[in-house]
């Protein structure tokens, strides 16, 4: 897109210069380019990721010490049952990425100086928030990819290369992908309605971890389905791997009670991760649309 511009010349006449202005695109290229630039270089990136890669580390090790028979019989003799359980981790670092990256990743607009800057630049407010969320969700995406690795490479030291079921892995990324976006969209959320970065980063882990476990299990006890929680949602990362997977399990108590266990099917997962993205994360750019800076 282009504007026209007039100044005078010293002649009295005037000269005409055209003014190229950046289009929504590049200006998102440019605010995803630079963002994720800042976050690779954050202690919090490298802190996650080096937690990430001990976490990771130390589970194939102690695993490897116990001895690939003893692997094998715990995870029922399938490589696609240990890359499962193995995985099962996965939700909770996709959590913890969205609160570092997503939870004040607008508020910082409207609580430091930075807002002064960044809100008066040509560029609309949806293309800074679309450019932030797309960096947030790469570098969330580097973590989680990490992990996912040395499930690889654990799954190929304990039943073989050949038999690493990579369709399977393939299909599990996808749905962590989409996991991610449903996290970050209920953290730029949180980050919209927030004015201390601090404060939005540390509600996101106790609405998407803490407060969806608790609420949970008082469901599950209750003998109902918990298909509101994200947190439930994210069971279909690993469960899409698992070969005895079980819907709803029942849990005898005795005296004719029992106790309702439920896991989360692939569809089921995917369609409450898509509910989450497509509610919250319109509302975050509403949000955002109506704070002003005030330093």
């Amino acid at each position: 897109m282009t504007t026209s511009v007039t100044a005078p010349e010293l002649s009295g006449g005037t000269v005409r210069a055209e003014r190229h202005l950046v289009s929504d695109f590049e200006g998102w290229r440019i605010i995803t380019k630079h963002q994720l630039q800042h976050y690779l270089r954050t202690n919090r990136f490298l802190g996650l990721l080096g937690f990430v890669f001990v976490i990771s580390a130390l589970t194939l090790t102690f695993q490897i010490s116990t001895g690939v028979a003893t692997v094998r019989v715990e995870d029922l003799y399938h490589p696609s049952e240990y890359t499962c359980n193995f995985l099962n981790y996965a939700p909770l670092w996709i959590i913890l990425a969205a609160a570092f990256f997503g939870g004040d990743a607008l508020s910082v607009d409207f609580s430091t100086g930075a807002g002064y800057y960044m809100l008066v630049l040509p560029i609309r407010r949806s293309v800074l928030l679309t450019g932030r969320y797309s960096a947030a969700a790469l570098v969330t995406l580097a973590v989680v990819g990490l992990y996912y690795a040395f499930a690889i490479a654990g799954t190929a030291y304990f039943f073989g290369g050949a038999s690493v079921p990579w369709v399977g892995i393939a299909q599990s990324l996808g749905v962590a992908a989409l996991f991610t976006l449903a996290t970050l969209s209920v953290a730029f959320c949180i980050s919209s309605s927030t004015r201390s970065p601090a404060t939005g980063v540390l509600i996101t882990i106790l609405a998407l971890y803490v407060g969806f476990t608790v609420l949970e299990s008082l469901t599950e006890l209750a003998g109902l389905e918990p298909w509101f929680s994200l947190n439930y949602a994210g069971g279909a990362i690993y469960s899409v791997l698992d070969t005895d997977f079980l819907h709803k399990q029942i849990i005898p108590l005795g005296a004719s009670q029992s106790y309702y266990i439920w896991s989360a099917t692939v569809r089921e997962g995917l369609e409450i991760m898509a509910a989450y993205v497509a509610v919250f994360l319109p509302l975050s750019a509403y949000l955002y649309h109506r704070k002003e800076s005030t330093g």
